[in-house]
C-alpha cells in the first residue's frame, strides 16, 4: 500500500514538472502536437501506477523524452514558418469583409453555431455585424466586428483617460503578509500597519490587500472565518 502511494506521489510530481516545463497553456489553446504530448504523458504516467512491477524510471524517462521532443519541435517552429505551418496549420478566414466563406466552413467542419458561439463570447449578436471570423491554429474562432458595430474607445470619443496605475500587487492574502512583495515594492511592515490602520482593520481580518504602481490600495475583508 505504501509503495503504491509513494509511486503515485512521485509520478504526480513528475507529470506536474513535465507540464510545467512545456509552458503555460489552457486546454483550449493547445496546438495539436502539444495535445498529443499531454495525452501521451498521462498514459505513460498511468503504466507504472497500474503495474507495480514496472520500475518507476521506465515511466518517467519516456515522459521527459516526450517533453524534450516537444521543446525541440517548438524551437523549430519558431525558426521556420514553413515547418510551423506544416505542424500547426494556418489560420483560416471563415468570414472576410462581412462575407461568409461557405467552402472553408465545409472544409474545416465549422458550423455557423460555432461562429455564433464565438460571437456571443465577444458581445456580438448579429452575423451581419461581423467583419472577420478567423479559425485559429489552436481551434478557437476569433471574431472582429465591423467598425460601426465595435464599441467606441476613449480615442473615438476624444475623452482623456487617467493612468490605470499599473498591475496591482498583493501585499496580504488570507491574513498573511507576502514578504517578497513587500520587499519588491519597498514597503516596510510599519508602512503596511499604517495602511491597515487607515482601513481600521486588523491583519487577521484581511482577505486581500493590493497596491498598484501609483500607491493606490484595495482591500477585501475576510467574511468566512
Amino acid at each position: 500500500m505504501l509503495v503504491s502511494v509513494f509511486r503515485c506521489i512521485v509520478l504526480y510530481i513528475a507529470v506536474i514538472l513535465a507540464v510545467r516545463i512545456m509552458g503555460k497553456r489552457q486546454i483550449g489553446e493547445l496546438q495539436p502536437s502539444e495535445l498529443v504530448i499531454t495525452i501521451m504523458i498521462s498514459e505513460l504516467a498511468a503504466l507504472p501506477m497500474q503495474d507495480l512491477n514496472m520500475p518507476l524510471l521506465w515511466g518517467i524517462m519516456p515522459m521527459f523524452l516526450m517533453v524534450g521532443l516537444e521543446l525541440l519541435l517548438s524551437s523549430l517552429t519558431l525558426k521556420s514558418m514553413r515547418f510551423r505551418a506544416l505542424c500547426y496549420g494556418k489560420p483560416v478566414l471563415l468570414i472576410y469583409q462581412g462575407k461568409i466563406n461557405q467552402q472553408e466552413l465545409l472544409r474545416t467542419r465549422v458550423s455557423m453555431e460555432d461562429i455564433m458561439e464565438a460571437m456571443r463570447g465577444n458581445g456580438i449578436l448579429k452575423v451581419e455585424d461581423v467583419w472577420t471570423a478567423v479559425l485559429e491554429t489552436n481551434g478557437t474562432v476569433s471574431i472582429i466586428p465591423k467598425p460601426e458595430a465595435a464599441p467606441p474607445t476613449s480615442r473615438d470619443l476624444n475623452i482623456q483617460v487617467s493612468e490605470t496605475g499599473g498591475i496591482p500587487m498583493i501585499l496580504v492574502m488570507n491574513g498573511f503578509i507576502l514578504q517578497k512583495n513587500l520587499l519588491e515594492r519597498s514597503i516596510s511592515e510599519i508602512q503596511l500597519n499604517e495602511i491597515l490602520n487607515g482601513y481600521q482593520i486588523e491583519l487577521e481580518q484581511v482577505f486581500m490587500l493590493t497596491i498598484d504602481d501609483s500607491g493606490k490600495t484595495f482591500l477585501v475583508k475576510q467574511e468566512i472565518r
